[in-house]
């Protein structure tokens, strides 16, 4: 059975990076560009794993973690951020797994991976 992914992200060019990353067998890949969009896949479908961007236009990432977090009890997301120094204040959000862009393919894939355990 494959993995399910939603990811979430307001930059095309990302998203097409995840689509090219998650091709091989083995992953099912939703991809959201807006925070809205991303919320209701959330309330509507189920997921092995979130990866999310961390500042949308229209809303955080930490809230649709937030989102994921209540629905399923073993959620298990990755947030990523081009933003820097945000370790502290991801961990007051309860975000334990996240990576800065831009990052090494393989680097991230470590951390999909070990998010999803």
């Amino acid at each position: 059975m494959p993995v399910t992914i939603l990811a979430a992200d307001d930059d095309k060019a990302i998203l097409r990076l995840y689509t090219r990353m998650f091709s091989g067998e083995g992953y099912f890949l939703t991809k959201a560009e807006t925070f809205e969009e991303a919320a209701a896949l959330l309330l509507r479908n189920d997921y092995d794993l979130l990866i999310t961007d961390l500042m949308f236009p229209d809303g955080v990432g930490t809230d649709l973690i937030k989102a994921f977090n209540k629905k399923k009890e073993d959620a298990k997301s990755l947030l990523v951020t081009g933003s820097t120094n945000v370790g502290e204040m991801l961990a007051k959000e309860g975000v334990n797994e996240y990576i800065e862009k831009p990052f090494k393919v393989e680097n991230f894939m470590e951390a999909v991976n070990k998010a999803l355990g």
